[in-house]
């Protein structure tokens, strides 16, 4: 057994083992960067982590790379959470950020959204493909196919979700739209609509063609594809 005293404290080792390491500001902090010179002299790297929450430069960093700023806006909801590095909270606040800056470039552009052609509705309801739960859009049209409302007419469990067409009408009218496009997901990530599907189509055209009000396609979306009822000849 060693004769060396418990109490003495080797010369190689630090007085102190177990302190708090105190934090150091290598520069001003970005709160105090915007605050003091406005948000047009941060970086898009800096306004990304300002949004996404405290220390996530990392993640604004790998956002960035990955997606590019204007890859961004063409995420959802279910894309931002599935990315691990951005964590749930940050997900939420840079999706409510992105929808408001969709909604404010529809109000300012002087046209429109035309939608013409099954690949550009697809856009319009990319934010829904990767939802955990089945989503029915409505976007009704104008006499030139300019988007005139988007609605979210139901959010189901998992992949079952079905609307009256009298629900589905009512922003047709409301909205004086002469026709309008019907888009939901398929949780489970395929893309073949069902006979459910297929039937409930089928009855929301009839009604459509009751008030005078067509409708011009319905869309499965999932993942990165969409099937359209128009292009099936299902429709």
């Amino acid at each position: 057994m060693s004769d060396e005293n418990p109490s003495v404290v080797s010369e190689a080792m630090p007085a102190v083992l177990y302190a708090v390491p105190q934090r150091v500001e290598r520069g001003p902090s970005l709160r105090k960067k915007l605050e003091h010179h406005g948000p047009a002299a941060l970086t898009t790297t800096e306004l990304v982590s300002l949004i996404l929450g405290p220390d996530a430069k990392r993640a604004a960093q790998s956002l960035l790379q990955r997606h590019g700023l204007a890859g961004l806006e063409e995420l959802g909801l279910a894309d931002l959470r599935a990315i691990p590095i951005v964590g749930r909270a940050g997900a939420s606040r840079l999706a409510t950020v992105l929808e408001f800056h969709r909604r404010l470039t529809r109000e300012r552009s002087p046209e429109l959204p035309r939608l013409s052609r099954p690949k550009e509705v697809f856009r319009e309801v990319r934010d829904i493909r990767r939802a955990r739960k089945e989503h029915l859009v409505g976007l009704y049209l104008d006499a030139q196919n300019g988007l005139l409302h988007r609605e979210t007419l139901s959010i189901g469990s998992l992949n079952t979700t079905r609307t009256h067409p009298r629900e589905i009408l009512y922003p047709a009218i409301q909205h004086l739209a002469l026709g309008f496009i019907l888009a939901h997901n398929h949780p489970s990530g395929g893309l073949e609509p069902s006979p459910e599907d297929m039937e409930f189509t089928t009855a929301v055209k009839r009604a459509g063609e009751v008030m005078g009000i067509e409708l011009y396609d319905h869309l499965v979306v999932a993942g990165d594809g969409f099937t359209s009822f128009r292009e099936r000849g299902l429709l």
